[in-house]
């Protein structure tokens, strides 16, 4: 038995690779289980749980401690004593040691840590649901781009059997421009029709390559890796009814974001207005202190405690006006939110009307190109039929099998757009698969 050149066996090896099979729930999958945008929504979330639980320590006590240690000198001096003379007193080194522990208990403050407490929860909530749009809109990204995949390979076989069957005119008009049968000028229509199947094949292979890289970049394969799409785009649309559609968009994460950051936003404004409150605590202390050397019985005497409430005010027209600038700009913000939430709930309402419009426009396109492609279909057969029996041309049995070509790459074209417009009305109304 010979053996196989070591190039020739390379070809084979490669050769012998097959394209991965992949279906639109796995994709799905692989996009949620490696989109860095997910793993960011949920450090987000870990930190807005943070914020919450530190906002509710507001109530705990504060407890400080303190420590010092001090040493002092006193040099030699000399003291005139009337009658006595002159008295000097020698150096003096004296050390002091202190401890000290200190609770403050807060009673009232105005409303600052209720409403912060508040502002923390709308804020986790805003990055909750911030985190259930970014699944969603992963979910919608790798839906769109397994339809690109389908498309482009769709249009690919297409492009490539229009390319068989104009060479195969082509040829066939050769023949007869040489018998003499067909004029020169018909020749060359057939050739420049051959030349656009060429370039549509070059096209569609360029966007089935770039849809296949998109695709294995979404959902964390190698972007090299050679993808086919195993699911037929059999999509139904969640809603087609706009009253009811209306009723689930009211309860979409973006829309429950825009709600909780306008109610973040007004309890900022109440903590910001808490300032001109004035803040009673609950204050307890203890305090050591002594020099050293230390004496025998040192813990029993040089201590003292203290507990006390105090009130403190600071006055909000003798601070600088920093008080009205945190309240002026927490207004903003108020104002902000407000306006953003009255125009998400707007723009939402739009973007639902328009794509339940594109459903029903892409759901009648399908409608046509399906009964256009089931002719196509037909009249490919009959004209293959005539041939076959000597009634037909090949011309037109040719032209048939590129008409049907024609309506087929309408079909995928149409079935793509309904499949977009559907996933795009999941997006908006967080419908799950």
């Amino acid at each position: 038995m010979k053996r196989l050149p070591v190039a020739l066996l390379i070809l084979l090896l490669a050769g012998s690779v097959a394209a991965r099979d992949i279906s639109l729930s796995e994709a799905v999958e692989l996009a949620l289980a490696h989109d860095a945008r997910i793993s960011t929504a949920s450090e987000t979330i870990d930190a807005a749980e943070a914020a919450t639980l530190a906002a509710w320590g507001g109530y705990l006590p504060r407890l400080g401690l303190n420590a010092g240690y001090t040493r002092s000198w006193s040099g030699p001096s000399t003291t005139e004593i009337p009658g006595y003379g002159e008295v000097t007193s020698e150096e003096k080194v004296a050390n002091g040691l202190s401890l000290g522990a200190t609770a403050t208990l807060p009673l009232f403050s105005g409303g600052a840590i209720f409403n912060g407490i508040d502002s923390a929860r709308h804020a986790q909530s805003v990055a909750e649901q911030s985190a259930a749009a970014t699944t969603d809109q992963v979910r919608y990204d790798a839906r769109a781009a397994y339809v690109s995949l389908y498309r482009s390979q769709a249009l690919l076989t297409s492009a490539e059997r229009s390319l068989e069957s104009a060479e195969e005119q082509l040829r066939y008009m050769d023949k007869l421009t040489e018998v003499g049968s067909l004029s020169s000028a018909d020749a060359l229509k057939a050739q420049a029709a051959a030349d656009r199947s060429a370039l549509s094949v070059i096209e569609s292979r360029s966007a089935y390559s770039s849809a296949m890289a998109n695709l294995a970049y979404l959902c964390g394969l190698p972007v090299d890796e050679e993808l086919t799409p195993s699911t037929e785009l059999f999509v139904r649309p969640p809603a087609t009814e706009l009253d009811k559609a209306m009723e689930q968009l009211g309860d979409t994460p973006t829309m429950r974001m825009a709600r909780n950051s306008y109610a973040q936003a007004q309890a900022n404004q109440r903590v910001a207005t808490s300032a001109y409150w004035p803040s009673l605590s609950l204050q307890g202390g203890y305090t050591w202190s002594d020099s050293t050397p230390l004496e025998d019985e040192w813990l029993e005497e040089n201590y003292s405690f203290s507990l006390g409430v105090y009130l403190s005010w600071t006055v909000p027209f003798m601070d600088g006006f920093s008080t009205n600038a945190r309240l002026a700009s927490a207004r903003v913000e108020e104002l902000r939110a407000r306006l953003s939430q009255r125009d998400t709930e707007r723009l939402l309402e739009l973007q639902l009307r328009l794509t339940l419009d594109s459903i029903a426009s892409a759901e009648e396109k399908v409608s046509v190109s399906r009964s256009s492609y089931e002719r196509a279909v037909d009249d490919l057969e009959l004209a293959q039929r005539r041939l076959e029996l000597g009634s037909g041309t090949l011309l037109a049995a040719l032209e048939a099998e590129a008409n049907l070509s024609a309506t087929e790459m309408a079909l995928t074209d149409a079935e793509a757009s309904f499949a977009l417009a559907c996933f795009s009305l999941e997006l908006l109304l967080a419908a799950e698969e």
